[in-house]
């Protein structure tokens, strides 16, 4: 794997969230590559920020994007998390796989 991504795991974990927002922490810190703990403390500052909301549905996690979310580092400050989402292929909520267009139903 290389050194470094384009993308921080912040956004790897928001698109993995925007893919399927059912996921659990132990596959999306496979998809990630990271540990579940550290998902875990980026699904809490998403959280804290206002970026994602957690619903409790029996002993599952259920997330949700709020899609007008603004990027938080100034030169990108000017779009919202919806146009990440997009840009990489997904809108909110849809199926599929971050970078991979939704399957035509």
């Amino acid at each position: 794997m290389a050194s470094w991504t384009f993308l921080s795991n912040h956004a790897h974990v928001l698109l993995c969230v925007a893919a399927d927002p059912d996921r659990t922490l132990h596959d999306i810190a496979a998809r990630v590559g990271i540990t579940e703990r550290g998902v875990q403390l980026i699904l809490g500052d998403l959280i804290a920020e206002g970026y994602l909301e957690r619903e409790r549905i029996g002993r599952r996690n259920h997330y949700r994007i709020h899609p007008e979310g603004r990027l938080r580092h100034p030169l990108e400050a000017h779009h919202r998390v919806a146009d990440l989402v997009a840009a990489l292929g997904l809108e909110p909520g849809e199926p599929g796989e971050p970078g991979e267009p939704a399957a035509a139903g």
